[in-house]
């Protein structure tokens, strides 16, 4: 019982995450702090990671109230952070976190495997902090290791 908290943790931060990229009402953008482009590669042990996740977020914001930016991984493992449907996050430092999941198996069926170890699907364990600096292009390269 006690291994199925991990997985309902991680559903709810992914859940929660959407929930705060949304911008609110119809046009209207939130107010948001300062913002810098970020985009990167993921790589798993130098080879790109061909799908998934990507979130940055802001440290000091445990309260849930601040832009979270997230980036969907393309087939190269390239990624490009946008927060309230604007591109960029949020100037400072954040804790990162990679999700990556198999799409099916060879019969078709979906799978729920992950791509990479689990510690990296939380900000609290991924171990992956970065600081988003003003007036640049931030180029955040995020090289996971399989084995710590």
């Amino acid at each position: 019982m006690n291994d199925r908290r991990p997985i309902e943790r991680l559903v709810f931060f992914v859940l929660g995450s959407f929930a705060l990229v949304i911008p609110t009402g119809c046009g209207h953008t939130p107010d948001l702090p300062p913002m810098a482009p970020v985009s990167g590669q993921v790589t798993l042990d130098g080879k790109p990671l061909p799908r998934g996740t990507v979130q940055f977020v802001p440290e000091g914001t445990e309260d849930g109230n601040a832009a979270m930016g997230v980036g969907h991984i393309d087939s190269n493992g390239r990624y490009e952070i946008t927060t309230a449907g604007v591109k960029g996050a949020v100037v400072g430092f954040h804790k990162v976190c990679v999700s990556a999941r198999e799409e099916m198996d060879p019969e078709g069926d979906p799978v729920t495997a992950s791509l990479i170890p689990e510690r990296y699907a939380l900000p609290e364990s991924s171990g992956i902090r970065v600081e988003v600096k003003a007036g640049e292009d931030n180029d955040v390269p995020l090289p996971l290791k399989a084995k710590p």
